[in-house]
């Protein structure tokens, strides 16, 4: 699975691809993706793809995240989610793949998704 972050406005910042299992996001020069901007935090967030499942997680930064406008300590992330890192705004985006289709946020449902397991198996 080969996952970007796409600024949504052109120019404001550089495309992201996560390549790796834990990207860094700050303005400490240690990080991988570095924002010097006053409203980011030296340490501010990270995403990590882990199981072809890309989570964001915030770093305890002064401003927070927000994704798809609320703001979150941590969440899964789909193809289509806006992320907000300060006043930058990042699409998560997803390069089409020769397996098909790919996959998008589930349809929203009435609770929490739970994977049964037959009663003879436990």
């Amino acid at each position: 699975m080969s996952l970007r972050l796409t600024p949504l406005v052109k120019g404001s910042g550089p495309t992201v691809l996560l390549q790796r299992p834990i990207y860094l996001v700050g303005r400490h020069p240690e990080c991988d993706l570095q924002l010097e901007l006053p409203k980011v935090s030296r340490r501010h967030c990270c995403f990590a793809l882990a199981y072809d499942r890309l989570v964001v997680r915030d770093l305890g930064s002064r401003n927070g995240i927000r994704v798809n406008g609320r703001e979150v300590v941590e969440t899964q992330l789909f193809r289509g989610d806006e992320v907000a890192i300060g006043p930058l705004i990042y699409r998560v985006e997803q390069d089409a793949v020769a397996g098909g289709p790919a996959p998008g946020r589930p349809p929203a449902a009435e609770g929490p998704e739970i994977d049964l397991v037959p009663l003879d198996d436990v």
